[in-house]
């Protein structure tokens, strides 16, 4: 006979029965049910407003950022989100373990039980007389548990643009721990916790392996409850990991950002004009998405050598060179030695100037032919360097957080846009987390969104990142577009700063919206249009370093040029954008890689004349110093009437900043008549400042 005992049952949807389907119990903790994982400034941040806002008003304070309206939370000191019940951490690894018998009262063993249930499913519930005491006995089987005849999952049909969502696959895990509870009536009702079968069963898992598959339905309540006060998600979770021993004792260790979105999903439905509001003291900037986590030790890496040459042309090698490690790769990596590296490190981003920067390091590289084409035919893909460039620029993936590319190189090449490095590591030498972001600039939105896009199939099969999208504000967004492309894990992200008569976007608030997204560094692959703006002299400043590779082919005059505007200083003078540092490397057989660092060609503030003209109008005879005070008087011969000269100094014209023929000009007409010198002879005329420089006065 089946009875109801006083079990905790968690609000999860279980079907208290034998061997139900685990399709039905993880519908409430589910981490992955809804397409919610917006831009958390574009989600988080959406003006709402309801009546149910207006009654803290008083107690909220309004804050605005980037165009968008949250208010801020006047919430008591010390305010926790947490309410666990006490030793949470030393109960979940003893109800997990059960390495003894656990007695405890029905009411505690209630209020543990929420923070456990992604371990223990229950199975049964029967009814026993030992020694004529009534007492009902419930029966609970570890998650990962699986039947002699396990049912056949038959997935759900994915909708037109989305991708299948992929389930966690645990066949590898199976553990057999069965744990049951009995329930003791009496007085005061208590309730003993231990194995159901002999001692010497444990789980084939850790907690953490469970913890990191399935919430437990303690955690996300807490969560829930946050949601359900109106808060901003990426509040939620910024707070529950201020206190992190609460949040590691309570199972949240792996939680994520999109598991807070999912809890408040069902919440936002019926709340859509709630004004979202933030703790205390939360950052306005961004909640990590991820908790914080110690960095891994650096891997061991070769010196780069000293040697002369580089990949594909070396110089002979030493005896003291290292042999490169042997290990089998993948057939589509690239191989890119270690010493082959060397001359790059100085125009990379260095990771000890990250904490001190205040925008990205921004690196331009591309591949040009002889008379700077960088293709043959607008929209045709066209092999412009060898091999060993190509991973050269597999390897400069590696060291960069994103690549940015525009809209016509996304159409016209279709780029995978990951770094496929070969290293032991694993594929592309960068585990997916490591991979670079793509970033495609669309102010229109004309590129197409769909599956078969190759950076959208090697974000499907974890070989690079889903791309991120910068739009204008007028950009007419496809409904199937932004769904397929949050799908696979990438955003769209519009920038404000957008005038099409005077540049289009601002380069310099793109580069800024991506440092706040957590992009460090950026290398920017093409195409055409966007290096030539990103090469004028007023955005030199958002430029630290450029690496070309320059071809010994011609492409002709109807190939795609990179080449910035002419830049022009006050007086009209064009002022031309010079590197420094300047490296030239070659690379492979025919090919040579140009390196240097972005400055701007000053030139000298002059009055107008060349140095050389200017120089010899002081110094030529005849023709008065006007910088020397006082004047000295001229020489004169016995008997002679001094030739007419100049007027006084106080009362000589200043010069002027005339053009050097003019200069000239003015210069002869007032020049003496002959004046003869000593040692000269009588003929001799005055030389003009036009004259040549060799004449001797």
């Amino acid at each position: 006979m089946s009875t109801d005992p006083e079990t905790p049952d968690a609000p999860d949807g279980l079907d208290h029965h034998d061997e139900e389907s685990e399709a039905d119990d993880e519908a409430a903790n589910d981490t992955s049910m809804h397409d919610v994982e917006d831009d958390e400034g574009a989600a988080d941040g959406e003006v709402e407003g309801d009546g149910e806002g207006e009654a803290d008003a008083a107690a909220e304070r309004t804050m605005s950022t980037n165009g968008r309206t949250y208010a801020v939370s006047d919430e008591p000191e010390g305010y926790s989100v947490f309410d666990n019940p006490p030793n949470l951490a030393e109960m979940r690894q003893r109800l997990f373990s059960l390495e003894h018998p656990i007695e405890l009262p029905v009411a505690d063993w209630q209020a543990y039980f929420p923070f456990v249930d992604n371990i223990w499913r229950k199975m049964r519930t029967t009814d026993s007389q030992p020694e004529n005491v009534a007492a009902t006995v419930d029966y609970y089987a570890c998650r990962l548990r699986r039947g002699a005849t396990p049912k056949v999952h038959t997935p759900r049909p994915t909708p037109e643009g989305k991708q299948q969502r992929k389930k966690r696959v645990r066949e590898e895990k199976t553990c057999a721990m069965t744990m049951k509870v009995v329930y003791n009536h009496g007085p005061i009702e208590t309730c003993t916790i231990s194995k159901a079968t002999d001692g010497v069963m444990r789980h084939s898992h850790d907690l953490d392996y469970v913890d990191g598959t399935k919430r437990n339905t303690g955690i996300m309540d807490t969560a829930r409850r946050e949601a359900a006060k109106a808060y901003l998600p990426a509040s939620i979770f910024w707070k529950m990991w201020e206190e992190p021993e609460k949040m590691r004792a309570a199972g949240g260790k792996f939680m994520k950002m999109s598991d807070v979105r999912n809890v408040q999903y069902a919440w936002r439905q019926g709340h859509q004009q709630v004004v979202l509001k933030a703790h205390k003291g939360f950052n306005q900037q961004r909640a990590p998405r991820q908790p914080p986590v110690p960095p891994p030790p650096p891997k061991p890496q070769f010196q780069p050598s000293m040697q002369p040459g580089v990949f594909g042309r070396l110089e002979p090698v030493k005896p003291n060179t290292r042999n490169e490690p042997t290990t089998a790769v993948h057939w589509d990596t690239l191989q890119y030695p270690h010493h082959a590296r060397g001359f790059l490190e100085s125009y990379i981003p260095d990771p000890k100037l990250t904490a001190v920067r205040t925008r990205p390091h921004v690196t331009l590289t591309w591949a040009s032919s002889l008379d700077g084409r960088i293709s043959q035919i607008p929209g045709v893909p066209t092999a412009v360097s060898g091999p060993e460039t190509k991973a050269m620029t597999h390897y400069l993936r590696s060291r960069h957080d994103a690549i940015l590319i525009g809209v016509s190189t996304a159409i016209a090449d279709d780029p995978a846009l990951n770094c496929r490095l070969a290293n032991p590591a694993g594929y592309g030498g960068l585990g997916w987390e490591f991979q670079p972001r793509p970033i495609i600039v669309d102010p229109h939105a004309r590129l197409r969104i769909h599956p078969g896009m190759k950076v959208l199939k090697a974000a499907t099969e974890r070989r690079g990142k889903a791309p991120w999208v910068i739009v204008a504000p007028g950009a007419l967004l496809h409904p199937m577009a932004v769904s397929t492309l949050k799908a696979h894990g990438g955003e769209y992200l519009m920038i404000n700063d957008y005038h099409p008569a005077h540049g289009g976007l601002n380069w310099e608030g793109i580069f800024h919206v991506l440092f706040r997204e957590g992009i460090k560094s950026v290398m920017v692959e093409g195409g055409g249009v966007v290096l030539s703006e990103l090469l004028k002299m007023h955005r030199s400043h958002l430029i630290d370093s450029i690496i070309l590779t320059i071809a010994p082919t011609f492409f002709g005059k109807a190939g795609v040029m990179v080449s910035p505007d002419p830049a022009f200083d006050p007086t009209g003078r064009p002022i031309a954008t010079r590197l420094r540092n300047v490296r030239w490397q070659p690379m492979g057989d025919a090919d040579v890689v140009m390196c240097g660092h972005m400055t701007v060609d000053q030139p000298p503030i002059t009055n107008g004349m060349l140095p050389g003209i200017e120089e010899y109008s002081r110094t030529a005879p005849g023709i008065p110093n006007v910088q020397q005070q006082p004047q000295q008087p001229r020489p004169q011969t016995a008997g002679q009437q001094p030739p007419p000269g100049p007027p006084p100094p106080q009362a000589q014209p200043q010069p002027s900043s005339q053009t050097p023929q003019n200069e000239a000009h003015a210069s002869a007409v007032n020049a003496p008549v002959a004046t003869p010198q000593p040692g000269a002879p009588a003929s001799s005329a005055p030389v003009p400042p036009s004259a040549s420089s060799d004449a001797q006065p």
